[in-house]
């Protein structure tokens, strides 16, 4: 940054020497090519009047790049490193749909007994009795990987059997009950059963009074398969070697006592069935999954447009809360969580990593997370989840060309949870690193200022080996930084000029504010020597670079954000002076 601010400033001194020299010279007849032009002005020193600046706000001399990746934010003025992740496709998780198939399904003609003692402690008459199983069935599907484990399944089949009474109507009008019991590990919905009045208890179909003039017909649907219904009785559903295996049986248990034995007492008369179940198709479960979540990248940032006081070898931006803001859209039902990985790479190389695990993907919802290195400031109303990692500071301690996020995602496996099998769920992500230039305690930055263009006010004079030229000033300051003062001289082309020719030297620092509010007032001086006769001609700038610090022997000053316009500063009592003879040539 090359400026003029006060280069006709510092030199109205060389100016008003002139003048006055000049102005006793009223001869014109005075014939100036016979005299020699090289003269002395001035005794022990000269002095310009004092003079002040206004408030400088730090807008005018923290310059920001146009579009750059630091900014002064619209609203508060605040200086922010700013920046948006690159747009991520959305990942889709998802879990193939089960089919249970039939393996066999072997049916079994079930004897009535004649059991007249039963019936002496039971019923009021001799009676026939119905106790076995009619249908037998096996079923067999995979077990997907990602399903851990499996506590229902939610699925459609439907189930018609037929209860086939033509061996037994001959004798019996009426039963006075039928059970028709499945395994209970089988939710039954929307039976039907003609015009014949039954109850239902779970998986058990109690009939009272059966004619036997036609025969039973049941149409059901399966709804629900329980894995964690233990059913010895009637059959077994279980996970096992990778495979669901279900197992079960239609038990019937009968009795009449409504008998034709006019024929005497009935032989081997049985009770038949007519069985047809479909293959199952689980369209949805509960248990534990772990669908893959390929959010293997969130996005990477490429930095652009940094400011001259955020580069430089002396500069260590350490910030006081930088803040990743991640916004998190699920609509899948089983939560999960990101284990991320922040890298920042300068010149093709890392310079940087910072690892945060178990950022979590909520169930169901957008939430929005923000991950910060203190929670101090952090405004947790506006945010689901509130992570503090205290190394996210070393991702932009260098500033660097780009910043990669990583991740590995996984659902949660330790909870049950609903799952739709054969449906895309939608994950999108989406971040803003988010970090107001605050500083902790070892920050550091670094402002060049060039104050050049003098050559064409000074090429016509020198000082005495002995003189000196020397700047007091009063600097107040508004700013939450420790700054500190170097100078460099420089020619015409910008090279820095030899100490064995002239120096520079800068006394006194500018002290903090401790709130970004309170002035404080530091005297700062600056001297400019000429070590060599003649070197002054060479003279035509002077680069200041300001360093500012959180930290000195007076403390610590931390954890207050920049401000374009509320931190300010103002030189006063600028005085400039010349000390020793200045010698014009004329």
């Amino acid at each position: 940054m090359r400026r003029k601010t006060y280069s006709h400033k510092l030199f109205f001194v060389l100016g008003t020497a002139t003048v006055m020299a000049l102005s006793c010279c009223t001869d014109n007849d005075y014939d100036f090519n016979e005299v020699d032009t090289a003269i002395g002005i001035g005794g022990d020193e000269l002095e310009i009047p004092s003079i002040s600046t206004e408030l400088i706000p730090l807008r005018d001399v923290l310059e920001l790049e146009d579009n750059g990746s630091v900014v002064e934010d619209s609203v508060t003025h605040d200086y922010v490193f700013r920046q948006e992740g690159a747009d991520v496709s959305p990942v889709n998780p998802s879990i193939d749909k089960i089919i249970v198939s039939k393996q066999a399904l072997n049916k079994n003609d079930v004897e009535l007994k004649f059991n007249s003692a039963a019936a002496a402690s039971i019923r009021t008459t001799s009676e026939l009795t119905a106790d076995g199983w009619l249908q037998a069935f096996t079923y067999e599907g995979m077990q997907p990987e990602e399903v851990i484990d499996l506590n229902t399944a939610e699925i459609q089949s439907k189930i018609d059997l037929t209860i086939d009474f033509n061996d037994v109507k001959s004798i019996i009008n009426t039963f006075d009950f039928i059970e028709i019991s499945l395994p209970a590990f089988m939710t039954l919905s929307n039976v039907e059963c003609g015009n014949q009045q039954f109850e239902q208890q779970g998986s058990k179909l109690i009939f009272n009074n059966v004619p036997t003039q036609q025969n039973l017909k049941i149409t059901t649907q399966v709804t629900e398969l329980n894995f964690k219904e233990s059913d010895d009785t009637y059959g077994t559903l279980k996970l096992e070697g990778g495979k669901i295996k279900m197992d079960g049986q239609v038990y019937i248990k009968a009795a009449a006592s409504d008998l034709n034995t006019t024929a005497g007492v009935p032989e081997s008369k049985k009770i038949s069935s007519i069985m047809e179940m479909d293959d199952f198709t689980v369209e949805a479960a509960t248990g534990k999954f772990n669908p893959d979540i390929s959010l293997n990248d969130l996005g990477d940032i490429n930095v652009n447009g940094i400011p001259d006081f955020l580069q430089g070898g002396n500069v260590r931006v350490d910030l006081y809360n930088p803040q990743i803001k991640l916004t998190m859209g699920s609509n899948m039902s089983v939560p999960g969580k990101l284990d991320g990985t922040i890298k920042a790479v300068k010149d093709g190389k890392e310079i940087a990593s910072v690892y945060i695990p178990d950022i979590p993907i909520d169930a169901n919802k957008t939430s929005t997370i923000c991950i910060c290195r203190r929670e101090e400031g952090v405004d947790k109303d506006h945010f689901d989840h509130v992570i503090v990692n205290e190394g996210l500071s070393k991702l932009i301690e260098t500033i660097p060309d780009n910043i990669t996020f990583s991740a590995v995602a996984s659902a949660d496996t330790t909870k049950d949870y609903r799952f739709e099998l054969g449906h895309e769920y939608e994950i999108i992500p989406a971040y803003t690193i988010d970090a107001p230039i605050a500083f902790s305690e070892n920050a550091n930055i670094e402002y060049r200022e060039t104050l050049d263009g003098w050559s064409s006010d000074i090429e016509d004079f020198d000082l005495s080996d002995d003189a000196y030229i020397n700047f007091d000033a009063n600097i107040k300051s508004c700013v939450p930084a420790y700054l500190t003062v170097t100078a460099q001289p420089i020619d015409v082309k910008g090279n820095e000029l030899s100490k064995d020719e002239i120096t520079i030297d800068v006394t006194g620092s500018v002290m903090a504010s401790k709130d970004g509010k309170t002035e404080v007032a530091s005297p700062v001086n600056i001297k400019i020597s000429q070590k060599k006769r003649g070197a002054l001609k060479k003279l035509d700038g002077v680069v200041f670079v300001v360093a500012g610090a959180a930290n000195d022997s007076n403390g610590a000053v931390t954890g207050i954000t920049l401000n374009a316009e509320k931190h300010t500063l103002k030189v006063e009592q600028i005085k400039i002076k010349l000390v020793g003879k200045l010698i014009a040539n004329l």
